[in-house]
């Protein structure tokens, strides 16, 4: 193996390792979405460095320390390993090879694009790596509903004075931007809220308590759809 190439492996292991490939290797999309009948998906990435990256990419099932080698998802992107060059761009092939009627709920994954820059010379000097890791979530073909209408089946109620508890009944996540109690005039919120796994609740801790019962209160909060656009919605809040 060449000392470039063991360099990448020992950023992989986690030395030198950067997160947010800011003007690096960047993706085309912000999540995947994976229909289980699809033969594949293909995903772009772009080189927006001066100069060529080393890339490895792969996927794992949430774990962000797992290493490629240690990956055990169904799975396979291709090409794995590559060179690009300053302006480069290059298609990435992810295929599925799991059972098709495994689960009837949304299930979800992690891409993963580790970027290095090549050494000018053979020194063991390590390279900051710079990694990007977004989502993808495969979606069985028969998952009853429709993943546009998950967050609108959220169902909202106050535990105490200072949290919400969230239901998500559908068979898909919910990717919550933010949450927001208004009551009598003032605002609780809270801006990282966590994803709502299918048919799961949470807890939702906010900034602040309101000063008597919910009363009237609803709920305001923002998802990100399957293009990672923000989307608002609001709710009542069930009784207790």
């Amino acid at each position: 193996m060449s000392s470039a190439w063991m360099r990448l492996a020992l950023a992989i292991l986690g030395i030198g390792l950067a997160w947010g490939a800011r003007g690096e290797i960047v993706i085309d999309r912000t999540r995947i979405i994976y229909l289980a009948s699809s033969e594949q998906v293909t995903v772009n990435l772009t080189n927006e460095a001066d100069s060529p990256r080393l890339v490895q990419v792969w996927i794992d099932a949430g774990d962000p320390r797992a290493r490629p080698e240690d990956s055990d998802v169904p799975f396979t992107v291709t090409p794995p390993i590559l060179r690009m060059d300053a302006g480069q761009g290059q298609a990435l092939r992810v295929a599925y090879h799991g059972a098709a009627a495994q689960s009837d709920v949304e299930q979800v994954y992690w891409l993963n694009v580790l970027g290095i820059r090549p050494a000018a010379d053979t020194s063991h000097a390590l390279q900051l790596a710079f990694r990007s890791r977004i989502k993808l979530f495969l979606r069985p073909p028969l998952s009853p509903g429709r993943a546009e209408a998950a967050a609108q089946g959220l169902q909202w109620r106050v535990l105490k004075d200072v949290t919400l508890q969230v239901q998500n009944p559908s068979a898909y996540h919910v990717s919550l931007a933010s949450v927001v109690l208004g009551i009598e005039g003032r605002q609780y919120r809270n801006d990282d809220p966590p994803m709502l796994a299918p048919r799961s609740s949470a807890i939702v801790t906010l900034h602040g308590a309101p000063g008597s019962g919910p009363g009237e209160a609803r709920v305001h909060f923002t998802t990100l759809d399957d293009h990672g656009h923000a989307r608002n919605h609001e709710a009542p809040l069930s009784p207790q």
